[in-house]
């Protein structure tokens, strides 16, 4: 009985640690019309499309095991669809230490072929007004950069002049805000790259700075040529 109990034990680790997950969303009615089985890339990431959209439709939805027992995000993802009429969904089981946010937990990640501009809200200026408008640099990554005064800060990513879509510290549509610390008065990026799920503030190097960085770059092709 005991060696049988302990096999059980193995199959069901094994099993827990190749779970098949799915789309489910409401543009599948939650499942209720039939899942969307997503592919294993490896390394804990998985993906998955969904077709037959329509462009400009706003859509929910999450990526589970069939018995909704490992899901994500943690809130519903909120996304409109681009002009393809169909979204490409990533998922990653654990979030890597990249330097990017979310860093711990689940990243997932969409393509909307550019279906809207995003903009950042936040407590830089009391929520106001977008503190900055991101520019699509290709590939769904979206950047900005800004002057930002030291103190501690919370801001969401949103759809451009629309909180109908927004994006927070876990990549789904509702939730906490994303909180950061700016050390110090000066320029800031702000990056958001939907396909990979994830999003990042970071300062921007001061002009010395860059510049003592491009003289090692130089002295690092040189000792390169001579070898």
């Amino acid at each position: 009985m005991k060696k049988l109990l302990i096999i059980s034990m193995a199959l069901g680790i094994a099993a827990g640690a190749n779970a098949q997950f799915v789309i489910r969303g409401t543009f599948n009615d939650w499942g209720n019309l039939g899942d969307i089985a997503m592919s294993d890339m490896g390394g804990g990431h998985w993906q998955g499309t969904v077709t037959g959209l329509t462009a400009g439709d706003r859509h929910e939805f999450k990526v589970t095991t069939n018995d909704w027992g490992n899901n994500g995000p943690g809130n519903n993802a909120r996304v409109m669809v681009g002009s393809s009429g169909q979204m490409l969904v990533n998922f990653w089981e654990n979030a890597a230490a990249d330097g990017w946010l979310p860093n711990s937990g689940k990243r997932v990640g969409y393509t909307n072929d550019d279906a809207h501009g995003w903009d950042v809200m936040g407590s830089f200026n009391g929520w106001a007004s977008p503190v900055l408008d991101l520019v699509h640099m290709g590939n769904g990554l979206y950047e900005g950069t800004v002057a930002l005064t030291a103190g501690n800060h919370e801001y969401k990513y949103r759809k451009a002049g629309d909180w109908d879509i927004s994006i927070n510290n876990d990549f789904s549509g509702s939730g906490d805000n994303i909180f950061y610390t700016v050390a110090t008065d000066g320029l800031y990026k702000f990056s958001l790259d939907l396909p990979n799920g994830r999003h990042n503030l970071a300062a921007v190097p001061e002009p010395a700075t860059m510049a003592i960085l491009g003289l090692g770059v130089a002295a690092l092709a040189r000792r390169r040529r001579r070898a």
